[in-house]
């Protein structure tokens, strides 16, 4: 079992934990909420203005949230960047 270190997603040894199928090239909104250390709203928020590449929608009456895990990690670091300089919480 890997331990997350607080709320940037990451393990002990500095890898991001995506999950147990980390080789998936997309995972869901509650999934993805949980390994960034969000609100599953707040991602549902972000991809909807547009702000996270690779988040699409599919199903009949696309309503639900995917995201490619390979963009998100690049986009989740980008964002802790600005929280390092004073943006954010």
């Amino acid at each position: 079992m890997q331990v997350r270190n607080g709320r940037d997603g990451r393990d002990k040894g500095g890898q991001m934990i995506l999950s147990p199928l980390d080789k998936r090239r997309s995972i869901g909104l509650t999934e993805a909420a949980s390994v960034l250390g969000i609100a599953p709203r707040t991602l549902r928020r972000h991809a909807a203005e547009g702000a996270i590449p690779g988040a699409f929608r599919i199903g009949k009456q696309r309503s639900h949230w995917r995201f490619r895990t390979d963009l998100l990690e690049c986009w989740f670091e980008r964002q802790g960047a600005g929280r390092k300089n004073g943006a954010g919480r």
